[in-house]
């Protein structure tokens, strides 16, 4: 299977991440994490509302942010790529 197969079939995810335990990602996701169970923990029922929803435009925002980076670095590497080939072919 080729590489657009691969991606076409999922069996590649470049949305996902894998990071180490002991990354710095890691550990901010830990303080994020903390700081949201903390702040959940203070707030009324109507507030939670408010704060998940918030949470989940943001969230939204970020998937935006990610794939338009993700489609910019894909577009760059290619025309890198269509560079090099036709600057090789023009040198033989």
């Amino acid at each position: 299977m080729n590489i657009l197969e691969d991606l076409w079939f999922g069996n590649i995810s470049p949305w996902e991440r894998l990071f180490k335990k002991d990354s710095p990602y890691a550990e901010l996701l830990a303080i994020v994490v903390r700081h949201q169970e903390d702040l959940l923990g203070r707030l009324n029922d109507e507030e939670k509302e408010i704060f998940e929803k918030f949470a989940d435009c943001t969230t939204e925002m970020h998937d935006l942010t990610e794939r338009e980076a993700f489609v910019k670095g894909f577009t760059i590497g290619a025309r890198i790529i269509i560079e090099v080939m036709t600057n090789t072919s023009e040198e033989q």
